[in-house]
């Protein structure tokens, strides 16, 4: 990389381009500050710095960058910055989720919409370092993953409670069931005396459950008188 620092500036309708190659040293901070702030011109503008091909070797260029942000952004405009290597990388990882960073224009046109909305909301990416969480997001998306895995427990548990229960009363039912029919044959087998003296008696089944025990007293005072 040549020591010489080389600025280069393209302007169209609505964009800017400002690209400097080379190391950025200190005593180089106030021609290019001065460069970056007399480039904006208007409202509603978006800048790339393309800085691709540049070195720093101070770090008041990052707060130089903050404040540049700041100023273009009280225009109703955007600052998209443009790189794709570690040295960088490493230099505006402090400020890495204020930043708009891609590794070109078309690269920005591209992802412009999806991925700006989730870096608006503290998600970024790079192709070179993945996906990423703001620390703050990635603590409320552990708190709603968190809150999502026992809700769905809970679901659960609350199913398998309500399942259990009508197992234990379609038991009880079947058990009821059983010892009716079974008390139903016990009666028809108590009045074939009756029917064979020639009562009328019907033991069709439709005998309420109540009074089978009514004739079981019956036959039991009948049995006694005798």
């Amino acid at each position: 990389m040549s020591e010489n620092l080389d600025f280069a500036m393209e302007i169209s309708k609505n964009e800017t381009l400002l690209e400097f190659k080379g190391v950025l040293k200190t005593e180089n901070f106030s021609s290019v500050r001065d460069r970056l702030f007399s480039s904006v011109d208007g409202y509603n503008k978006i800048y790339f710095v393309n800085i691709e091909q540049a070195k720093f070797k101070d770090k008041s260029y990052l707060n130089m960058f903050l404040e540049f942000f700041n100023f273009v952004k009280g225009k109703d405009s955007e600052l998209v910055i443009i790189f794709h290597n570690e040295d960088c990388a490493d230099f505006f990882r402090p400020f890495f989720n204020i930043f708009k960073i891609y590794d070109s224009r078309d690269s920005y046109r591209k992802n412009t919409g999806f991925w700006e909305k989730l870096k608006a909301t503290g998600i970024t990416y790079q192709r070179s370092t993945g996906l990423r969480l703001a620390p703050g997001v990635a603590i409320v998306f552990l708190f709603l993953l968190g809150g999502w895995l026992l809700t769905l427990f809970s679901i659960i548990s609350s199913q398998d409670k309500d399942i259990r229960n009508r197992e234990a009363v379609l038991n009880e039912l079947q058990s009821k069931y059983m010892r009716s029919e079974q008390a139903l044959e016990n009666l028809k087998a108590s009045v074939a005396p009756l029917k064979s003296m020639g009562f009328s008696i019907d033991t069709s089944g439709g005998v309420p459950l109540g009074a089978i025990s009514d004739w079981e007293e019956f036959l039991r005072e009948k049995g006694a008188g005798k």
